[in-house]
């Protein structure tokens, strides 16, 4: 290969290695900055399923505050045996707390238990259902974009170890060249597997 052709030929390579190491940097930034919106969804949602399970436990809590006034108000119906006004007064303050002031699906088989913990979960399952509330799913993708940034940003020093012999040949007059040549086109195809590989696993 005559002189000029071959200094052309590595001007080339050089400036399409200096062209994929712009955009490995370029990729790994993307994948920060992606990797730094999922953290952002993930604790959003945190805080959302932390708000949604203290409200329920709030909720569960007032039912079961309204399920013993009614076995109160039941119970006191049965000590007015002698007087059949009070009973049903009282039978009917217990029924309409039993009616308005919390769920009888978690009532116990009795009817003299409540399961709070029942309806937290209730309450909880109607809420995912509603919306997403597990942030797991957004820290792991965060994890594997964070790795994709990784992966490009090793990529970049692939790309200028390739810059490097690259140049090196540019520079040499000697045989060697073809050997800096050829290392530069071996470390820039590594580099370019190395982005389609992150690329896919991204």
């Amino acid at each position: 290969m005559k002189e000029e052709r071959f200094k052309s030929f590595v001007a080339v390579l050089v400036a399409v290695v200096t062209v994929l190491g712009a955009s490995a940097a370029c990729f790994s930034a993307v994948a920060v900055s992606s990797a730094g919106d999922m953290d952002f969804s993930g604790i959003d949602i945190s805080i959302r399923g932390q708000k949604a399970q203290i409200i329920n436990h709030i909720d569960a809590y007032e039912d079961y505050r309204a399920f013993t006034d009614f076995l109160r108000y039941d119970e006191l119906g049965y000590q007015y045996y002698d007087n059949e006004k009070l009973q049903k007064e009282s039978w009917g303050v217990a029924e309409g707390i039993r009616f308005y002031f919390f769920d009888s699906r978690y009532l116990g088989a009795d009817a003299l238990s409540f399961d709070i913990q029942r309806q937290i979960d209730g309450e909880w399952a109607e809420d995912t259902q509603q919306e997403d509330l597990n942030p797991q799913p957004y820290f792991d993708q965060s994890d594997a974009l964070r790795v994709t940034s990784s992966s490009h940003a090793s990529m970049m020093i692939v790309f200028a170890i390739s810059f490097w012999f690259l140049t090196l040949a540019q520079a040499t007059e000697k045989s060697i060249k073809y050997l800096w040549v050829s290392l530069g086109i071996l470390f820039a195809l590594g580099g370019i597997f190395g982005l389609a590989i992150g690329g896919l696993l991204s």
